[in-house]
C-alpha cells in the first residue's frame, strides 16, 4: 500500500495487520481497507468512496453466478444495460433504471470489465459507493485501475 500511497500523494493508517490507504481523487475521498483472511473469516479487500451528492436509489453491481440467475429465475429484478458482455459478466439491481443506464456508460463498463477476475461488489447508496474484493489485492497491478 505504500507504493499506492506514494504514487497517489496519500497516507497508510491503521496497523501493520489492518492497514488503510487514504488518499483522493477528483477531490474525493477514497479509503482502501485490506483484510487478510482467517479460519473464520475470508480475506477481503474494499474501498470506500464518500461522494458530493446522494444517488436517487441503492444500485448494487455483482457478478453473474448460479445463485443470481436462480434469483432472477425467481423474479429478481436486473436491469440490462444493452451491452452483451456487461449484461452477460454482470447482474445489477436498483429500482431507477434510467439513472443506472446514464450512470454505466461505456467508459465505466469497460472500467469493471478490467476487473471482473477479482469479482467485485459494488454497491451505491446514499453518498457512498463501496467496492469489494473477496481477497486481498496486494500487488500494484491489481491497485492501479
Amino acid at each position: 500500500m505504500e507504493n499506492q500511497a506514494l504514487k497517489r500523494n496519500g497516507t497508510v493508517v491503521g496497523t501493520f495487520l489492518l492497514p488503510q490507504l487514504k488518499f483522493q481523487y477528483r477531490d474525493l475521498p477514497i479509503l482502501v481497507t485490506s483484510v487478510p483472511g482467517s479460519k473464520t473469516h475470508s480475506a477481503k479487500t474494499e474501498v470506500n468512496v464518500t461522494l458530493t451528492r446522494p444517488v436517487p436509489s441503492p444500485v448494487t453491481i455483482y457478478r453473474e453466478s448460479l445463485s443470481s440467475c436462480v434469483g432472477i429465475t425467481f423474479g429478481a429484478k436486473d436491469i440490462q444495460l444493452g451491452s452483451d458482455e456487461f449484461d452477460r459478466e454482470f447482474r445489477i439491481k436498483a429500482d431507477d433504471e434510467l439513472f443506472v443506464k446514464n450512470l454505466l456508460n461505456l467508459s465505466i463498463q469497460n472500467r469493471i470489465l478490467d476487473v471482473r477476475h477479482e469479482k467485485p461488489y459494488i454497491f451505491l447508496n446514499g453518498t457512498w459507493l463501496t467496492v469489494y474484493f473477496p481477497k486481498m489485492l496486494r500487488t500494484d497491478s491489481n491497485m492501479t485501475n
